[in-house]
């Protein structure tokens, strides 16, 4: 797809007599815009200009230079010479640190990993027994963080519902730009059995125990396991209709952490036989690529979604200095 996409971008140029390019984010795929960048002719500025959104930037070819320097102050300077210029410069982003918001009169500083976006309209997605779907979060900054509580957002619940949340490690496997696997890894913490009760609906918070950390620089994957419907009498049940099933919120999101299972049958084996196989894909990472590759523009907004889950937490508190009293 890759190559597709940059053949295409070479033939316009060919077409205008005059080098195209775009800014992508390395690690998301999507597209940077406003980005500053200078050309160069024997290490003088010849021309610079700023990068546009959603659209192929085009240097006149008239302009005579040799190299080119893009930079936007949340990422790292990129510079290359024309001979080895792409028509796509992968930009790498900077260590961003997460907003801090102040909850409550106890002063108590509260850190939110995750968004608080608006939801999707009819969109949801039923709780499974497997991991089929759950979020990753993240934490970007020098400072370790102490975890308090979970919480996620669903549907009117219609039937009693059996539930754990699991908190695992994680690799990710990016084996193309647009391809970014998950490797689940180790239970870090798993709930006890819960339930949610006909009517519940909305948010729903879970405590998390003492001391449950999310380290500096880290990541962790977490999902939400279905583990029984039961009906009144305390029955065991299996949903008839899907609109019975428990389900979570989905949000709009801005950013790309929302990975699902996908299966591909597209193989064939020496003996006729199409082997499904499972990936569980960082979906918005995706998206991006798609729309980039094939109508060079960001995927609309409505396009972009992840399961609403939140977790909260706070700096853990300095420890005391020991001062020995020095005796002459």
């Amino acid at each position: 797809m890759k190559s597709f996409f940059v053949a295409a971008l070479l033939l316009v140029s060919t077409v205008v007599f005059a080098h195209c390019f775009i800014a992508v984010d390395k690690d998301t795929y999507e597209l940077v815009d406003n980005v500053n960048y200078t050309l160069f002719s024997n290490k003088k500025p010849v021309y610079n200009a700023v990068t546009l959104p959603d659209k192929l930037n085009t240097i006149h070819k008239d302009i005579v230079f040799d190299s080119i320097a893009l930079s936007r102050v949340d990422y790292e300077t990129f510079g290359a010479a024309r001979k080895n210029m792409d028509s796509v410069f992968y930009l790498t982003k900077k260590i961003f640190y997460l907003d801090e918001v102040v909850i409550g009169s106890d002063n108590k500083k509260q850190i939110v990993l995750g968004e608080t976006n608006r939801f999707i309209k009819r969109r949801s997605s039923a709780i499974s027994d497997e991991l089929i779907y759950g979020l990753m979060f993240r934490n970007g900054t020098p400072q370790d963080y102490v975890l308090d509580k979970f919480a996620f957002y669903v549907e009117k619940v219609k039937v009693k519902t059996a539930y754990k949340v699991n908190f695992i490690s994680v690799d990710e496997d990016v084996r193309q730009e647009n391809f970014h696997l998950l490797n689940p890894g180790k239970v870090i913490y798993a709930t006890d059995t819960l339930y949610l009760n006909p009517k519940d609906k909305n948010k729903i918070e879970l405590a998390l125990p003492k001391d449950f950390y999310l380290p500096s620089t880290k990541k962790m994957f977490v999902w939400v396991q279905l583990l029984g419907y039961y009906d009144e009498k305390g029955s065991s049940i299996v949903p008839e209709k899907y609109d019975d099933l428990t389900k979570i919120k989905f949000q709009l999101s801005d950013k790309t952490d929302y990975y699902s299972r996908m299966s591909d049958g597209g193989r064939t084996l020496p003996d006729g036989s199409h082997p499904l196989t499972d990936f569980i894909v960082n979906m918005n990472v995706m998206l991006n690529h798609d729309y980039l590759a094939q109508f060079f523009i960001t995927p609309p907004k409505s396009a972009l979604v992840a399961p609403d889950m939140v977790l909260y937490a706070h700096k853990p508190d300095s420890k005391p200095m020991n001062v020995v009293k020095k005796i002459d």
